[in-house]
C-alpha cells in the first residue's frame, strides 16, 4: 500500500513582504551613518592596534568605517551572494529536522527535574539521536557536557559524538584558542574538515571575545569566517525595527570590514538578525509571535543585500522549560506557519528555553509534530479516477458498508496518516489500555532506543580521536 498522497505538489501559503525595497535602502542608509559616526568598538587590543595600522580612523577603542569602505564591501557581499544562489530542487515536501549543540542542561526523564548535561547522559542523548539518523534528525551532540573543564568541553562534545554517532562528523563551536586546533584536527580524522568558523559581534556594535580568539589562533586552517549577532530589541537595540535593524546591520557590515582586515580571509554576511526582548520577562522571546514576525521581516530586509532566502520561519526554539503544552503549541504553531512558507528544515528540535536544555522527550514529540505537518503539506487526492463507476461504488457502500469495499481497503492510507506516537481512537479504548499518558509513551520510546545503540567508530579513527583529546588535555593544563 502506499503512504502518499497523490497531488501535484506540496501545498503552499504565500505571504507580504514586511518591508520594502525603499524601506530597506533608508534603514541601510541609517546603518552607513552608524558606521561613520558612531562606531563599532574593538575590545580586543591586538586587533584594534591592527585596524589603526591598516588606516582606520580610530577614537579610544571605537573603530569608524567610511561610507565608501562599506559600499565596496556590501557590494562584495552582494557579488558573492549572487554566484551561491542555488537552484532548488523539486519539492516533495519532506521535512527535516536538526538538533542544536549549545544545551547545558538535559530534562532527565527518571527525576522530572532539569539538571546540567553529564559526560554519561551525553553519551545516552548522542545514543537516541542516532537512532533517529534515518528518521530525518541531524546534529550530535545535542549538549554540552558540564562535568568538563570548559577549554575541553567543544573537544569533549566531538569525541563523543564522534564515537557514539554516524552523525558525529557535524561541527560544534570551538569556544578556546588553546584547543581549537586540536577540534580541527578531530574533524580531518573524521573526513569532515572544518574550514569556517564564526565570529559572534556582541550587541551594541561591539567586536571581541572568544569567537574572535579562537578564529584568530587557527585563521590559516580556514578558507572563510562567518559573522552574526543578536541584538534584543530594547535592551541591546532600538525598540523600534527601524533602528533595530539599522543597528543589526551596522554591527554585520563594521564586522566583516574589521575581520576581513584582521585575517585577510572572506568572510561571510550571515544576514542581519533581530530578536525580540521582553523587559517584563527580562529575557529575549524565542517562540513567540514577535520573534516568528522578526525572522520573516530580516529574511525580507536581507534581500536588499542580496541574499536570497525562502521567507519562512524555520526556527524552533521555544522559552518553555519543560515538554508540555507550551513547548507543543509554540513548536507547532511555528513549524505548520514555516512549512506551508516553504521551509523544509526546522533547527533546534528537541531544544527548550532557548538553547538551554535538550529534552529526548521534547524530540520525540517534535518529530511527531514534523511529521504531521508534513502529511498536511501534501493536501488531498481527490480519487476521482480511482473509481469507474461511482454511482455503483456509492451504491455498494450503502446496501454492504464502506469499510469493506475494495476502494477503502486499497487506499485508506493514502488519505489518512496514522500517527506512530499520538492518540487516536475513542475514549473506550484508551480506558482498556489503563488511560496511558504520552508523556510515559515518550518516556519509554527513548528508554528503547538507548538501550537498542549499536553504532560504534571503527578502531583506527577512535584511537586517533582519543589521541587528539589526551593532548588537549596536555594543553590546557599548560
Amino acid at each position: 500500500m502506499n503512504d502518499t498522497v497523490r497531488n501535484e505538489g506540496p501545498l503552499r501559503f504565500s505571504r507580504d513582504e514586511l518591508i520594502t525595497p525603499e524601506q530597506s535602502a533608508r534603514v541601510h542608509d541609517l546603518a552607513r551613518r552608524v558606521l561613520s559616526e558612531i562606531g563599532l568598538e574593538v575590545r580586543h587590543e591586538t586587533g584594534l592596534a591592527r585596524l589603526k595600522a591598516a588606516g582606520f580612523r580610530t577614537e579610544g577603542y571605537r573603530v569608524f568605517f567610511d561610507a565608501a569602505t562599506v559600499d565596496e564591501h556590501v557590494d562584495e557581499t552582494r557579488r558573492l551572494l549572487a554566484t551561491r544562489q542555488r537552484t532548488h530542487d523539486a519539492d516533495s515536501g519532506r521535512l527535516t529536522l536538526s538538533v542544536s549543540s549549545y544545551a547545558l542542561n538535559v530534562h532527565d526523564i527518571e527525576s522530572e527535574r532539569v539538571i546540567p548535561f553529564s559526560t554519561a547522559q551525553l553519551v545516552e542523548m548522542t545514543k537516541l539521536m542516532d537512532s533517529l539518523a534515518d528518521d530525518g534528525v541531524f546534529g550530535a551532540p545535542p549538549g554540552i557536557p558540564a562535568d568538563v573543564a570548559p577549554d575541553l568541553q567543544p573537544i569533549a562534545q566531538y569525541r563523543i559524538a564522534a564515537t557514539t554517532s554516524r552523525l558525529g562528523a557535524t561541527p560544534v563551536d570551538p569556544t578556546s584558542a588553546k584547543t581549537v586546533n586540536h577540534l580541527l584536527d578531530m574533524a580531518d580524522v573524521m573526513g569532515r574538515p572544518i574550514t569556517g568558523l564564526p565570529v559572534y559581534m556582541v550587541s551594541p556594535l561591539r567586536l571581541g571575545g572568544e569567537s574572535l580568539d579562537v578564529v584568530l589562533a587557527c585563521q590559516d586552517r580556514l578558507s572563510y569566517i562567518g559573522v552574526s549577532s543578536m541584538p534584543a530589541t530594547g535592551a541591546t537595540a532600538p525598540v523600534h525595527p527601524f533602528g533595530g535593524l539599522a543597528l543589526a546591520a551596522a554591527e554585520l557590515i563594521g564586522g566583516v570590514i574589521a575581520v576581513r582586515a584582521l585575517t585577510d580571509k572572506p568572510v561571510a554576511f550571515g544576514g542581519v538578525g533581530l530578536f525580540p526582548f521582553d523587559l517584563r520577562a527580562g529575557a529575549m522571546v524565542f517562540g513567540s509571535p514577535e520573534n516568528m514576525l522578526y525572522h520573516m521581516l530580516t529574511t525580507d530586509f536581507n534581500r536588499f543585500y542580496g541574499n536570497r532566502r525562502r521567507h519562512s520561519p524555520d526556527n524552533i526554539h521555544v522559552m518553555a522549560k519543560l515538554p508540555d503544552s507550551q513547548s507543543a503549541a509554540e513548536k507547532a504553531a511555528i513549524m505548520a506557519l514555516g512549512a506551508f512558507l516553504g521551509a523544509r528544515h526546522f533547527s533546534c528540535a528537541g531544544t527548550l528555553s532557548l538553547d538551554e536544555i535538550f529534552s529526548p522527550v521534547q524530540l520525540l514529540a517534535d518529530v511527531e509534530m514534523r511529521d504531521w505537518v508534513e502529511r498536511a503539506l501534501k493536501g488531498v487526492w481527490l480519487g476521482e479516477e480511482a473509481v469507474d463507476d461511482w454511482l455503483d461504488e456509492i451504491r455498494d457502500g450503502v446496501e454492504r458498508g464502506f469499510m469493506g469495499l475494495d476502494s477503502t481497503l486499497d487506499h485508506y492510507r493514502e488519505h489518512t496518516w496514522f500517527p506512530k506516537r499520538f492518540e487516536r481512537g475513542a475514549i473506550g479504548a484508551w480506558r482498556d489500555k489503563g488511560e496511558p499518558r504520552l508523556s510515559d509513551r515518550l518516556k519509554a520510546e527513548v528508554r528503547r532506543r538507548i538501550a537498542s545503540h549499536s553504532f560504534e567508530l571503527d578502531a583506527e579513527r577512535r584511537r586517533e580521536i582519543d589521541r587528539i583529546y589526551q593532548a588537549a588535555e596536555r594543553a590546557v593544563e599548560e
